[in-house]
């Protein structure tokens, strides 16, 4: 058995989650190897690949089949014969973002870094270069809370808690990076992730900003402060189980938790060029409006 504390839980696992710090803590949240329910069986027969409840969560794919109850157990039951580095990437993305959501936070596909004793979130569709400004950050001397999904509650006052010291990289940047050992990561898209504990803040900080990063045919680089309904769509639309709530709906709980969370920070959507290096502007002017010592026209 593994022993870890990830995101305020201490997690006692049967799986080895890549080459996390392990630690003594008492147990939160179980995770381990079972069989699916018949009842289960059933639905997959059925063709369905998804259930969700306000109490338990089941989804499968070509990698396992993953059960998530009462926001402290997860079950899995590999398909096959697949390795635990496969398995700990759908645990620690999709299995502990629904493990969240069954506790009450919402799981935000983004990076946080700290600025100024800060949460400041950086989020965006793949391809937007959220994993590239993250960086940017990180070599600028800023630490990272998050690589890959926020736990945001805002019932406790919009804190979150540390994730874990890894960081995920594409292909492009993975490729330039000769001094850190890297694992490949099977999430249907081309990434690779590394252990960085020197970068990693350990502590929780509160999330009061959310940057949300495009692209398209400009030739500059435009910031504009959402308002209204665009915050809400904002979060919605950032949501690391999006995919799932199109396919099986948003829970009523999940849409007014992100309507709180979008009336409790500032979000602003940045646009930037498709073929431009705009990494250095993009990171002044986040630190500009997160600190107020740089004005700026937006």
């Amino acid at each position: 058995m593994f022993q870890y504390y990830l995101y305020g839980l201490g997690i006692h696992t049967e799986i080895k989650l890549y080459d996390l710090d392990e630690q003594n803590v008492e147990k939160d949240v179980w995770i381990h190897y079972g069989k699916v329910p018949e009842e289960i069986r059933e639905f997959t027969a059925k063709g369905l690949a998804s259930t969700m409840s306000p109490d338990r969560v089941w989804f499968r794919n070509d990698i396992g089949h993953f059960i998530i109850t009462g926001g402290n157990d997860i079950l899995v039951e590999p398909m096959g014969d697949v390795s635990e580095n496969d398995l700990a990437s759908f645990v620690l993305g999709w299995c502990i973002a629904f493990l969240f959501q069954l506790r009450g936070a919402s799981a935000i596909h983004c990076s946080a870094i700290e600025i100024e004793d800060q949460a400041v979130l950086i989020a965006g569709l793949s391809g937007a270069g959220k994993s590239t400004i993250a960086l940017s950050f990180i070599e600028a001397g800023y630490r990272y809370l998050v690589d890959d999904i926020a736990m945001v509650d805002p019932g406790k006052d919009m804190m979150i808690e540390p994730a874990f010291p890894q960081q995920k990289v594409c292909r492009n940047i993975a490729e330039q990076m000769d001094d850190v050992e890297l694992c490949y990561i099977n999430e249907k898209k081309d990434k690779f992730a590394y252990h960085n504990t020197k970068d990693f803040c350990g502590e929780p900080k509160k999330v009061t900003t959310m940057f949300i990063l495009e692209k398209d045919d400009s030739k500059q680089v435009r910031v504009e402060e959402l308002t209204g309904i665009e915050k809400l769509n904002a979060v919605l639309k950032n949501l690391f189980l999006l995919d799932a709530y199109q396919a099986m709906g948003f829970t009523v709980e999940e849409k007014a938790r992100s309507l709180e969370i979008a009336g409790k920070i500032r979000i602003y959507k940045i646009t930037r060029p498709q073929d431009q290096d705009t990494v250095e502007e993009i990171r002044e002017r986040i630190l500009g409006l997160v600190t107020g010592e740089k004005k700026r026209e937006v």
